[in-house]
């Protein structure tokens, strides 16, 4: 049960991981808190669903559906933050608007049938890891989180790309007075958020029924595992998200109480921030 519950966790915590990581991004980049991300993946799962059911196949089902989410958040950038831009807690607040603005049209559009059961992009069937059924599924969606999260890294520490969006995170105003064009780095960095979105949402569709508001519980994780990540540290958000994961996976297979679940995990979150506090404190006691 226990070894069970860990590779459940495991597929669970790598969606949070991937949302904690596009809240991350956004805030290191631009410093705008993006409370739509999760709206905006549910948005691009149902634009997959749709292609599935027109018989386009899987492979095509991901790849176009990756290609119009990593349209989508540029878009979102042009359309709604760029027009008269505005400190970035304002800017934040916008993506509040945008959240009611998608979460309305989801549930115009797909709320009647909901829940849907989306077509499988990955196969059936399990195997047998030390003594334990995993499936498919929980395999597939592991394995695809590491590999958007390292391209994600890759794109970060690549020497154009990357250092473009690691300067504009370092100082924005130095980066701009430089003759660094910071709205191209927003706009990369959307499109990467994006494109994330993308991932996230097809992978947790293919965990559970799609519906609206499906992915609103793993919003709140996924702020907290940025949170523990201070919006900074990449790799400390992905391992935050997978810790998350883990323990509301083995919290509910041995308390079967989803208060108990998440009180736990609430309290993860509030020993990640204190010990994060400290050790900020610890850094700049030593520094002066």
């Amino acid at each position: 049960m226990f070894a069970a519950a860990l590779v459940a966790g495991v597929a669970l915590g790598a969606t949070y991981a991937l949302l904690a990581t596009t809240l991350i991004l956004l805030v290191r980049t631009t410093g705008i808190l993006n409370f739509a991300v999760a709206q905006m993946a549910t948005l691009v799962s149902f634009i997959g669903f749709e292609l599935d059911r027109a018989g386009i196949g899987a492979v095509a089902t991901v790849l176009l559906t990756m290609l119009i989410s990593g349209v989508m958040g540029p878009l979102v950038y042009l359309l709604v933050i760029r027009p008269a831009r505005t400190t970035a807690v304002y800017l934040s607040l916008r993506t509040l608007g945008l959240l009611l603005v998608l979460d309305a049209v989801v549930k115009q559009v797909w709320g009647a049938g909901a829940p849907y059961r989306f077509p499988r992009l990955l196969p059936s069937g399990q195997v047998q890891l030390f003594g334990t059924a995993v499936t498919y599924t929980q395999i597939g969606t592991a394995v695809a989180a590491a590999v958007v999260a390292l391209a994600v890294g890759g794109l970060l520490r690549s020497p154009r790309l990357g250092l473009l969006l690691r300067a504009v995170a370092a100082d924005r105003p130095a980066a701009a007075r430089i003759g660094i064009d910071v709205r191209t780095a927003d706009i990369l960095a959307w499109g990467i958020v994006g494109v994330v979105c993308a991932a996230s949402g097809l992978l947790y569709a293919q965990q559970a029924t799609l519906a609206p508001g499906m992915l609103d519980g793993v919003l709140v994780a996924a702020f907290a595992a940025a949170q523990v990540a201070d919006m900074r540290s990449l790799p400390v958000g992905l391992g935050a998200g997978l810790a998350l994961g883990i323990v509301e996976s083995l919290s509910s297979v041995y308390f079967n109480n989803p208060v108990i679940t998440q009180v736990i995990s609430f309290g993860i979150l509030v020993v990640g921030l204190l010990w994060r506090q400290s050790f900020a404190a610890a850094g700049r006691a030593v520094s002066t």
